[in-house]
C-alpha cells in the first residue's frame, strides 16, 4: 500500500470522531488538504487525529508531495526530526522569508549574538567554575590557559562564535594520537600531514575503523504491527521521531502493535 492510500484511509476512517472533538479530548482537527496547499475551512476537509496520527499524516503528505511545510508542521507538533529534515526546513524558511528569516540581516545578527551571550550553558562553561570542570573532564588543565580557548571565552570571541554557528568546524576531520584522551579537528588539506606524524582518524572514544556506520549486535528488529524494521534507527527514520520515542512505544501498553521481533 502506497503513502497516498494510507493517507486517504487514515483521514477517511478518523472523520467519524467529529462528535468526540472538543477541548480536552486530545484530538486535533486536521485539514485533509492542508491550508498551505490550498485547503479550505469546511467540514468536508476536516478529519480528527491524535497527536501521533497528526504527525504521521503530515509525514505521509511529505512523502507524497515533498512540501517542506509538512516537515514544519511535524516539527511544530513535536516530532523529533532528523538533521537532514531540519536542514531542509531551514533552507525553505530562508528562501521564503519565513519566521526568523523574515527579519533584516542586522536584526538576525543581533539576535544570534544575544542568544550566545545570554545562554546559561555557554556562560557556565566560560566561568571559572566551568573552566575547572571542563579541565577535569578533558584532563588538560593547560588547555584552559591557551590563548585560543581564552579568546573564544572572551566577549569578542563569543560574538564571533555566534556569527560562525557550526561553520567553524565545517570540512574538518577529527584526529588523535594513540594514548591521548582528546582529539583535534584538522582541515582536509592537512590530514595527510597529520597521518604522517602518527595521528589517527576519529577520536579516542570512537576511532574510525573504516566503516561509516558499523552494525551493532545489540540492535534488535522491531515492528509496528504491519512492518518489520531491522533496528530502532530504521523505525525512527521511517516515523521521523527519535529512537527514544520508539522505545517508549515499545514499552507503553498504549501502543500494543509495537514490539521487538
Amino acid at each position: 500500500m502506497n503513502s497516498q492510500n494510507i493517507y486517504n484511509n487514515l483521514c477517511e476512517d478518523r472523520k467519524s470522531r467529529d462528535a468526540q472533538y472538543k477541548p480536552g479530548s486530545g484530538l486535533h482537527r486536521h485539514h485533509i488538504i492542508p491550508k498551505h496547499s490550498g485547503g479550505t475551512d469546511n467540514k468536508e476537509n476536516y478529519t480528527y487525529l491524535t497527536v501521533r496520527e497528526h504527525i504521521i499524516a503530515h509525514y505521509l503528505l511529505w512523502r507524497i508531495y515533498k512540501n517542506p511545510n509538512d516537515l514544519r508542521s511535524m516539527q511544530m507538533l513535536g516530532a523529533n526530526l532528523s538533521v537532514e529534515y531540519r536542514r531542509q526546513i531551514g533552507i525553505f524558511c530562508r528562501d521564503h522569508n519565513i519566521g526568523f528569516f523574515s527579519y533584516s540581516k542586522e536584526v538576525q545578527s543581533e539576535w544570534s549574538k544575544k542568544g550566545a551571550a545570554n545562554s546559561p550553558v555557554f556562560q557556565y562553561w566560560c566561568s571559572e567554575e566551568g573552566l575547572k570542570e571542563r579541565g577535569r573532564m578533558g584532563g588538560l588543565i593547560g588547555h584552559l590557559n591557551s590563548p585560543e580557548f581564552q579568546y573564544w571565552c572572551s566577549e569578542e570571541g563569543l560574538k564571533e562564535r555566534a556569527s560562525l554557528g557550526g561553520a567553524s568546524h565545517k570540512g574538518k576531520r577529527c584526529m588523535y594520537k594513540k594514548g591521548d584522551t582528546t582529539f583535534i579537528r584538522v582541515p582536509i588539506d592537512e590530514v595527510d600531514d597529520k597521518l604522517k606524524k602518527g595521528y589517527l582518524l576519529g577520536s579516542p572514544i570512537k576511532p574510525n575503523k573504516g566503516k561509516k556506520f558499523g552494525p551493532s549486535k545489540k540492535r534488535k528488529a522491531v515492528t509496528d504491527g504491519t512492518r518489520i524494521f531491522n533496528s530502532l534507527a530504521k523505525a525512527s527514520e521511517e516515523y521521523s521521531v527519535s529512537s527514544a520515542q520508539i522505545c517508549y512505544w515499545l514499552k507503553s501498553p498504549k501502543f500494543k502493535d509495537w514490539a521487538y521481533v
